[in-house]
């Protein structure tokens, strides 16, 4: 029971530092068409189960400038990398997004 405690306070621990990551990254004054782009691009990325580059990532999230895209990658650039190949540092943070996805 100790343990169970032990890793709901580690979960809980872990869901607010990744809360505040997107907080922060990118506030609360996103444009709707902004939190599409970013919902878009963080779900392809999620659901390639694969690294991506840019151009494909471009592609199949619909993002219509590399600016945007750039603008995401600066935006995780805690929980990706942003070489030109796209992947997440933190799988737990993968979790953590289809958490919010589908809660």
């Amino acid at each position: 029971m100790l343990q169970s405690k032990s890793n709901e306070k580690g979960l809980k621990s872990l869901y607010f530092l990744y809360s505040t990551v997107v907080k922060t990254s990118f506030g609360c004054d996103l444009e709707e068409e902004e939190i599409k782009v970013v919902t878009s691009v963080i779900g392809v990325m999620i659901f390639a189960k694969e690294p991506l580059n840019n151009d494909i990532l471009i592609v199949l999230s619909g993002v219509k400038s590399k600016n945007m895209l750039q603008f995401i990658q600066n935006g995780l650039v805690l929980v990706i990398n942003t070489s030109s190949i796209l992947h997440f540092h933190h799988c737990l943070f993968e979790d953590f997004l289809l958490f919010l996805f589908f809660k």
